[in-house]
């Protein structure tokens, strides 16, 4: 998943291509790019992207409304509902394989009508409630959802993954509504995976017994060894 919200981190479309290609002859991972619809220029990078879908084999996109912090005034103000009907129909138009994810955060409603009607993947953010959230989109989808979600392997939790997960977790709103007030360690553990292999497969399996079928670590401090760890809850 190549996560992009602003565009000036956007990849290149050409480079997404190449990066395709190679994993098309590696057998994998699949490269899915981001589209923020309500972004002004989603029409030409959703576009672009398209011109390459379906004739990758591993090669995906990402629908999302785009986060408001990193929107113009103007692009935030916009309801993204028809922008995302739009882009999930064209990607399911370019490509026959499942990797057209949906993000369902802030515009659950819709996200539930699109997923059912074209049978795009929902991919929700983790937060309080996930396994309830996914096992509805799950129904609703009739398939596999996806989960994204911070994690720190290994024992203890170290300043510098403290930090990362305490951010992500004061973004998520239904652990702002519950805690209300200031987060901490305690409230972002909530809404992340972190422990031995062993404890965390534990919640994923939790997760996947709800209709989680595909999960998308982050990892809250970027080393080879987590990446590696993260890769072992799948075997």
């Amino acid at each position: 998943m190549v996560d992009s919200e602003r565009s000036e981190d956007d990849l290149p479309p050409l480079d997404i291509d190449r990066a395709a290609g190679i994993a098309d002859k590696a057998g994998g991972p699949a490269i899915v790019p981001t589209v923020p619809v309500r972004r002004r220029d989603s029409p030409m990078l959703l576009e672009e992207y398209l011109r390459f879908l379906g004739s990758r084999e591993m090669a995906g996109l990402c629908v999302v409304a785009g986060n408001p912090a990193y929107l113009s005034s103007g692009e935030a103000s916009e309801r993204p509902g028809r922008s995302l009907w739009r882009a999930c129909r064209l990607a399911v138009e370019a490509t026959d394989t499942r990797r057209i994810f949906l993000g369902t955060e802030g515009v659950e409603g819709v996200s539930t009508r699109i997923c059912a009607a074209l049978g795009v993947t929902p991919f929700l953010l983790l937060d309080l409630g996930a396994e309830e959230e996914a096992a509805a989109f799950s129904a609703a989808a009739r398939g596999p959802v996806a989960v994204y979600a911070p994690f720190y392997i290994g024992d203890g939790l170290p300043e510098p993954a403290a930090s990362v997960l305490i951010s992500y977790a004061s973004r998520r709103r239904r652990l702002r509504s519950s805690v209300g007030g200031l987060l901490g360690v305690k409230e972002a553990l909530r809404v992340s995976l972190v422990g031995d292999v062993g404890r965390v497969a534990e919640r994923v399996v939790g997760l996947a017994s709800r209709g989680v079928g595909i999960l998308v670590g982050y990892p809250a401090v970027l080393t080879r060894e987590q990446v590696k760890q993260f890769a072992r809850l799948a075997l």
